[in-house]
């Protein structure tokens, strides 16, 4: 594996380019280049298409890209290159294994494959900004007590004891560190206090603060998880780097989070395809990651759940998993938001999509996770209960539950709406459903049902 201080040292002694050269010169033109040299070829009729070979010809394509076009480094201007020979044995000494959690919750994440039975990681919760500290509790405690739960994402924070939260003021050292302090504290009281945080501090958007606030003291463990983004598209910083830095020092596990753009540099559904695909090149080689939390994005509509967003994750998630055995979730953005069908519909389309290819699943975040509290405990243990019965379903059935679940919201996605915030869905004294929400979700379980997803 190239250490870190190595791929350092290439950055300073990497050819100078223009970040738009980059974009345009080497990334959008290889990849056109690339999707036509593998044959690759979107097929709206089939969102998760059943084709080993395709899923192979991404991969190679995602290969070859990587190799050619390196990863950018902003604050040198320069490219940092990996040899072919160099990518492909950190790919077949990948050791596979993540371990997170303590005590009874110690759990192992590992790689799935296409059509499998195997029982999918179950993720559960988002950073989704919680607008005070009770709802970013009881949300927590909600999610924790989801006993198919195998991980946890935690709630950010936008304020503190009345304060706004701000990046690289004391604020977000504050906040940061109340953050988990509430989360570690909600999983005690669920009865989970070993339940694996993997978001690491949704509430820091800093190094700095992350580095302050990620510690046993305050409540977070090694064998946790701190996620470290990319930088659309295939970039990095230092600040990115300081994160992997102290990870690997203080022995977190490390998530690679990238949101490749459909229409964006990569182009259309091929492109975006063989761009998610390699970005868990980029997780292995550049953050040395623990697993790979994939969510593309569509580029107008901020959301996942497009026709040719579902093809490019489905193809992508199946070309990681045929070809490498590395630890991936994948994560829906809804554009419906808390208590709407569309929500439940889109979930339930793009988890079906990404269990039959091969990966496991985070629960989708409603409303494009930009709205502060729109989020509850019963959309994640409901998209749960969705991805345990689609273990086992093979890509031709999961492209019929699709092809089923697509007419019912696709054309509203544009126009979907927030649906009800948490205090409008919830009890925030007991912390409990209210009964039009129980009754709601149970209609459209149903619904589910008859559309081949069987829910009890």
């Amino acid at each position: 594996m190239v250490q870190l201080l190595e791929i350092y040292q290439r950055a300073q002694q990497g050819r100078t380019v223009l970040g738009e050269s980059f974009d345009l010169d080497c990334l959008y033109a290889s990849l056109a280049r690339l999707t036509k040299k593998y044959d690759i070829k979107y097929d709206p009729d089939n969102p998760v298409p059943g084709d080993d070979a395709l899923a192979d010809r991404v991969f190679e394509a995602a290969v070859e890209f990587f190799v050619e076009c390196g990863v950018y480094v902003q604050n040198t201007r320069t490219v940092v290159h990996f040899p072919r020979q160099e990518v492909l044995d950190a790919v077949a000494n990948y050791n596979g294994d993540c371990r997170f959690g303590e005590g009874k919750e110690a759990r192992i994440f590992r790689s799935r494959k296409p059509d499998s039975g195997t029982r999918p990681w179950c993720h559960v919760g988002s950073g989704i900004v919680a607008s005070t500290e009770e709802i970013a509790s009881k949300i927590v405690q909600g999610n924790a007590s989801i006993k198919a739960a195998d991980s946890m994402s935690v709630n950010a924070l936008d304020k503190i004891d009345g304060y706004a939260i701000n990046a690289g003021q004391p604020t977000e050292i504050i906040g940061a560190i109340r953050s988990i302090k509430i989360a570690r504290e909600a999983c005690r009281a669920a009865g989970r206090p070993g339940l694996p945080i993997i978001n690491g501090i949704a509430t820091a958007g800093s190094a700095t603060a992350t580095v302050a606030a990620a510690s046993p003291e305050f409540g977070l463990r090694a064998s946790d998880g701190i996620i470290v983004g990319s930088l659309a598209e295939f970039k990095t910083n230092w600040e990115m780097m300081a994160k992997v830095a102290y990870c690997l020092g203080a022995g977190f596990n490390i998530v690679l989070a990238s949101a490749p753009m459909l229409g964006g540099y990569g182009g259309g559904p091929e492109g975006t395809a063989v761009l998610n695909a390699a970005y868990v090149l980029f997780g292995i080689l550049v953050y040395q990651c623990n697993y790979y939390l994939s969510l593309p994005l569509h580029i107008n509509l901020s959301c996942s759940t497009t026709r040719d967003v579902i093809w490019a994750t489905a193809v992508s998630a199946q070309a990681i998993a045929r070809n490498t055995n590395v630890p991936t979730l994948t994560l829906a953005y809804a554009a419906g938001g808390p208590m709407t069908e569309s929500f439940y519909y889109e979930s339930a389309a793009f988890i079906a999509a990404s269990i039959a290819s091969g990966v496991s699943t985070q629960t989708p975040h409603p409303a494009k996770a930009v709205l502060a509290d729109y989020v509850t405990p019963l959309e994640m243990k409901t998209t749960t209960e969705i991805a345990l019965v689609c273990a086992g379903m093979t890509r031709k059935e999961a492209n019929q539950v699709v092809n089923a679940l697509l007419p019912k919201y696709e054309q509203g996605l544009a126009t979907a709406s927030v649906g009800r915030s948490y205090t409008e869905c919830f009890d925030l004294e007991t912390g409990n459903p209210k009964d039009k929400y129980l009754s709601f979700v149970e209609r459209i379980k149903k619904e589910l049902s008859n559309a081949g997803i069987p829910l009890s």
